[in-house]
């Protein structure tokens, strides 16, 4: 696979960020999911909410979760942060869609992660 031996941090929530990590998963990246361990990436539930069709299949999810393994972190937290900032050692790409003001404010912005990955 073309992205065999890449390694995706999917740090976004709901559709844009993490479904760009899906498709790199798809030719072969190693797409690890960051998520709240309260409730994960709110889109798990997009499923629930109307007007979407009624399922007892999480649809959505299955779409955009495929193929990626995930850990709970709560990135308020600075020693979950730590863990994340581990992660951003080897990492080859950063994907997010978290506004630049919330980004700053979880200590996760560009300059935050950048010199970690040296």
């Amino acid at each position: 696979m073309i992205l065999e031996g890449i390694k995706v941090l999917d740090v976004g929530t709901w559709v844009f960020g993490p479904a760009s990590a899906t498709v790199m998963s798809d030719f072969g990246a190693d797409v690890i999911k960051i998520e709240n361990p309260e409730m994960g990436d709110p889109y798990r539930y997009l499923y629930q909410m109307p007007p979407m069709p009624a399922s007892d299949q999480n649809y959505c999810w299955m779409l955009t979760g495929r193929n990626k393994r995930s850990v709970a972190l709560n990135l308020k937290d600075g020693e979950a942060r730590k863990v994340l900032y581990r992660l951003c050692e080897d990492a080859d790409v950063f994907v997010t869609n978290y506004p630049p003001a919330v980004l700053a404010a979880l200590g996760i912005a560009h300059e935050d992660v950048a010199p970690l990955n040296d």
